[in-house]
């Protein structure tokens, strides 16, 4: 197991490289000149809040994907088929002895270890998504890969999915939606939300477009539900899938540092995605290159300190990490 980590190390040091080739994307600015939701806040550099919604804009359809064949028994994450971790109760009274915050805001956080295939959870429930959304958009775009890079390009589709993870670039994520519509946003994001419920993130809801209003309907999630997800790109990736080994390069070319990274010790590596509105925190990473590797999702909302929450973030996640390395 060890060395096929060390061996899934240097494939992913040989692909940051080839990764820093690539043109360089500002946070601010998205590939096509646009914000992204995670622009940030004049006084506060660290924090990152959703501008107000812009002014919809619709596309004409023309028609959308069919849904993948279950017949082939192939899944986004190959056609091996991980194990579901199994529920550890010492992993959820881990969980429930961290100090969060009883006076910012709401708290969920999940926990898996990869080693033993257990997981753990507190306070799981739908929660405001921000930009963990576009894990899941990533999900259904590679799921239905082939059919849109034969139809827009495979390097547009790559740059997009490429600026949507590592910046959180809100345009990227908007045309991969309206790609998987077929040029019909509505119709892409019912394809996201099928993907969600086949692959079983029930707390998992895409209900408009980014920075788009959120008068009728948001984007939800859950820690359960972002964590596994990952736990499967984390499977795959050990496998050698090549649609797992593809999302996981991405997370772990994560520019946006500064919660679940950010206190963990020289050498360890995490592959995450961030999600920030102005009341909300959120970070989702796989914590690899270690004795132990974990999966750790942090979700918090109705905020009034959204610094601290991220401090907090990064403090519990040293906390759970120095448990798992004993």
């Amino acid at each position: 197991m060890h060395g096929e980590k060390l061996k899934k190390a240097g494939i992913l040091i040989l692909t940051s490289f080839m990764l820093l080739t690539y043109p360089c994307y500002a946070a601010e600015a998205s590939v096509f000149g646009g914000s992204t939701e995670e622009a940030s806040e004049e006084g506060d550099p660290d924090h990152h809040p959703e501008p107000p919604p812009a002014e919809d804009t619709k596309s004409e359809g023309q028609g959308t994907l069919s849904p993948p064949s279950e017949a082939a028994g192939e899944s986004v994450f190959g056609s091996g088929q991980a194990s579901e971790a199994v529920p550890d109760e010492e992993l959820s009274a881990l969980l429930s002895d961290l100090a969060f915050p009883s006076s910012n805001g709401s708290w969920s956080a999940y926990v898996c270890n990869l080693e033993k295939n257990t997981e753990g959870s507190i306070n799981e429930h739908r929660m405001q998504a921000a930009s963990l959304i576009k894990l899941f958009i990533m999900g259904a775009v590679y799921e239905n890969y082939d059919s849109l890079t034969a139809q827009y390009g495979k390097d547009v589709v790559d740059n997009n999915l490429h600026v949507m993870i590592i910046v959180s670039d809100n345009d990227a994520a908007n045309t991969l939606t309206g790609y998987l519509g077929g040029g019909d946003s509505t119709a892409g994001m019912n394809a996201v939300n099928d993907y969600c419920s086949r692959n079983g993130y029930t707390n998992t809801h895409m209900g408009r477009l980014l920075l788009h209003s959120n008068e009728l309907d948001d984007n939800y999630t859950s820690p359960a539900d972002c964590g596994r997800f990952l736990k499967k790109v984390y499977d795959g990736w050990m496998e050698g899938d090549a649609n797992s080994c593809a999302m996981f390069d991405h997370l772990a070319a994560q520019e946006r540092r500064n919660k679940i990274p950010a206190q963990m010790p020289e050498g360890v590596s995490v592959a995450n995605k961030t999600g920030e509105l102005a009341d909300v925190e959120n970070d989702a990473g796989i914590i690899y290159n270690t004795v132990n590797d974990l999966v750790i999702v942090f979700m918090s909302e109705n905020l009034s300190e959204a610094g601290a929450a991220q401090s907090t973030i990064s403090a519990l996640s040293r906390q759970i990490y120095d448990y798992y390395q004993q």
